[in-house]
């Protein structure tokens, strides 16, 4: 089962061992079919939605979940993950590991092709690992990279990984998290990955689904691969129809015009449910959302003014009102049901009297119905989400109302997805509504936190965009990284939870529980903590006729 690892945005928001392989497949033919794999499930397409039309896809050159949702159907890694979150093989049948010289050995699969038919070999995926640690490559994942020393390919079937440091994860959360691309498609390398609009509207993978089409703000569509080395998956092809909010993808659902909705706004389930064509399920995802800023620039830089804000925000109503009761509080990063997490620790409270205190700590006044800065300035905050969230525009509105009574005058604004994004990674926005999802037990929050991925001129598409730079939480980060013991492990990131919430990195707000609606006909859909798409390969429709 597929299961491409994404530690990435999501547009609701978003946009992630065993040192033996498993027994390789077999070489990649029309024949091809997993076990259990039943030609009667063949056919149809699945129309689904997205808030927003992707950005690129070309892989981990944009962090969005509208793009990483298609992108990660159409390439493969050298690994994947199981449902429990250990590596497998993918484009790699086998592996094995020197401790002594932190070096791994991959043994290729034989046989693949690219979507385009030129053969798959090392030579790809060495050019696509050099591409990626190039410094001026737009790589909005390079953390993942950070442990690497050296490359090679001694052969066509075989790939050598030297570390310059221990990374206990680094196959769970680095490898299976690469996607390879083809070097005869990059023929420029770096030029090519950062700047061809040809090649990032028309990607060439090995995955199990080919690219066909992209209308802009209108669809993207991807076709089966009848050729993949795991054997075909059962649809025919998948579309991704961009639609303008949570209100008209319910009305396009409910009309029969898509067939999967990812997560149904919790205010429109109701009304989604009275369809009897229609199925719901309910999953946890691997998820925080929160409230953002640049904590490089005033006032967010001010630890008080965040903890006034923080203190200031009544999240259970944001948990209660808005999400309907269908998400856990957040105190910090760390899902409630991973082991990382701190139980301890609480999401702080509703309190107007603390925040006023902090406030006056970090030198505000109050005076009449206005709060002034320590300039003598009027407080004043744009609170950006991205346009058709309805979630996000409802806590920004209250935001808004509970702001309004410490003195700040806020102002919700909706953005464009690609611009939201653009202004996000320059630091331009003041406060916003995202969330960071793709993680599972194996969570690594290195790239999201760590100063070392705050965007630069060079690389702007670095994934630490609030700018989070605090020697303590990098060296909890690089601790995890290198811990052997599972269970050492696990207390450093609950106590790296405990420090976030105690010096409100960011305003936490929950962890979404989220409710899928499709078509009662579709059939075989499994989720993971880490992604809705674990087994997308095996979803089928009861009738493919009906669905062509």
């Amino acid at each position: 089962m597929k299961k491409m690892k994404h530690k990435l945005f999501s547009t609701a928001l978003v946009t992630s061992l065993v040192f033996a392989g498993l027994p390789a497949l077999h070489s990649n033919a029309a024949s091809n079919v997993r076990p259990g794999f039943d030609p009667k499930k063949v056919g149809g397409k699945l129309v689904r939605s997205s808030f927003s039309d992707a950005v690129s896809l070309t892989p981990l050159n944009s962090s969005d979940s509208a793009s990483i949702d298609i992108m990660g159907r159409i390439f493969d890694g050298l690994l994947n993950t199981n449902d429990k979150g250990a590596p497998v093989p993918d484009l790699a049948t086998s592996w094995k590991y020197d401790k002594s010289s932190l070096t791994y050995t991959f043994t290729l699969r034989k046989g693949v092709k690219w979507h385009d038919g030129v053969p798959f070999t090392a030579q790809d995926v060495k050019w696509s690992y050099d591409v990626y640690m190039n410094p001026k490559a737009h790589n909005n994942y390079s953390s993942l990279f950070d442990s690497i020393k050296s490359t090679s390919a001694p052969n066509d079937y075989t790939f050598v990984i030297k570390l310059k440091q221990k990374d206990v994860l680094f196959l769970e959360n680095s490898v299976a998290a690469i996607p390879i691309f083809s070097k005869h498609q990059y023929k420029n390398g770096v030029d090519d990955y950062n700047n061809s609009n040809k090649i990032h509207r028309n990607p060439i993978g090995t995955g199990p689904f080919k690219f066909k089409e992209w209308k802009t703000n209108e669809r993207i569509v991807i076709d089966a691969n009848k050729d993949y080395f795991d054997g075909r998956p059962y649809l025919d092809e998948i579309i991704t129809k961009v639609l303008p909010d949570a209100n008209v993808e319910a009305l396009n659902l409910i009309n029969g015009d898509i067939d999967f909705v990812q997560s149904v706004t919790p205010g429109l389930k109701s009304q989604v449910a009275k369809d009897k064509d229609v199925q719901m399920k309910s999953y946890d995802q691997g998820r925080f959302d929160f409230i953002g800023f640049n904590e490089a620039t005033k006032p967010f830089n001010n630890e008080n003014f965040r903890k006034a804000l923080a203190y200031g925000l009544d999240r259970k109503a944001i948990v209660s009102k808005v999400m309907l009761g269908t998400a856990y509080l957040a105190s910090g990063p760390m899902h409630p049901k991973i082991p990382q997490n701190n139980p301890d620790v609480k999401a702080l409270p509703y309190d107007v009297n603390k925040a006023m205190d902090y406030l006056d700590k970090a030198g505000y006044k109050k005076k009449g119905d206005v709060l002034y800065d320590p300039d003598g300035k009027p407080v004043t905050l744009e609170f950006a989400y991205n346009n058709g969230n309805k979630v996000r525009q409802s806590i920004a509105l209250v935001a808004q109302q509970n702001w309004g009574k410490l003195g700040i005058k806020v102002t919700p604004r909706a953005y464009e997805w690609s611009i939201f994004l653009d202004k996000y990674a320059k630091g331009e926005l003041d406060c916003f509504a995202l969330g960071w999802s793709g993680y599972d037990a194996n969570v690594d929050h290195y790239q999201f936190f760590h100063s070392s991925g705050i965007p630069t001129a060079a690389n702007p598409g670095l994934s630490n965009r609030n700018r989070v730079n605090d020697p303590n939480i990098d060296r909890m980060l690089e601790q995890y990284k290198q811990e052997e013991d599972r269970n050492k492990r696990n207390k450093i990131y609950q106590q790296l939870h405990k420090y976030m919430s105690d010096h409100e990195i960011l305003i936490w707000t929950y962890h979404p529980k989220s409710t899928m609606a499709y078509n009662k006909d579709l059939q075989g859909i499994k989720t993971s903590l880490g992604t809705i798409w674990y087994n997308v390969e095996d979803w089928y429709w009861k009738n493919p006729s009906k669905h062509k």
